[in-house]
């Protein structure tokens, strides 16, 4: 009788794509139990989160960064009022109003018609949130391009609103 041949390659082959199933398997469920999401990263490692938000600029001695249409930070919460400074440079804003709402932890919502191009501190007390942090997400009911509303730019970005650098009272 002669004796069956074994195909070593084939078996090796299976014994590397079990092993690999197991791994994706283990590291699945490992993940799923314990997730790390955007918050608990800021808490754990102290980042700063900046979804939606550009570079920083600077215009005169103000640091800022502009936003897209949506945008959220995360930071910790250092008293009892946030106070947001928000600008914009978007050319005949008198005419074409831009609405901004601020929302704090999907709780505290605020609404702001901006109708210049000045500066503004937009207070809020947040008091009544508990957390550590706070997550403050901006929306921009309308965003533009410099480079198709001013002469000469370049500047293909597609902007929101400019909001400075964050502080409590």
């Amino acid at each position: 009788m002669r004796k069956p041949k074994i195909n070593y390659k084939y078996n090796i082959l299976m014994l590397a794509i079990l092993i690999f199933l197991v791994f994706f398997l283990i590291t699945n469920i490992y993940t799923s139990i314990n997730h790390l999401t955007v918050e608990k990263k800021i808490k754990r490692f102290g980042l700063e989160n900046l979804y939606g938000f550009y570079y920083p600029e600077q215009e005169n001695t103000i640091m800022y960064n502009w936003t897209r249409n949506e945008a959220v930070k995360i930071l910790r919460k250092k008293g009892d009022v946030v106070c947001i400074p928000v600008g914009n440079s978007r050319p005949e804003i008198e005419e074409n109003n831009v609405n901004l709402k601020i929302t704090i932890n999907d709780k505290i919502k605020c609404s702001y018609k901006m109708n210049s191009n000045d500066w503004k501190l937009v207070l809020i007390n947040v008091k009544e949130i508990k957390d550590d942090y706070i997550k403050i997400k901006f929306d921009v009911d309308k965003t533009w391009r410099p480079i198709d509303l001013l002469e000469d730019s370049i500047d293909k970005r597609i902007l929101g609103v400019k909001v400075g650098e964050i502080y409590w009272e």
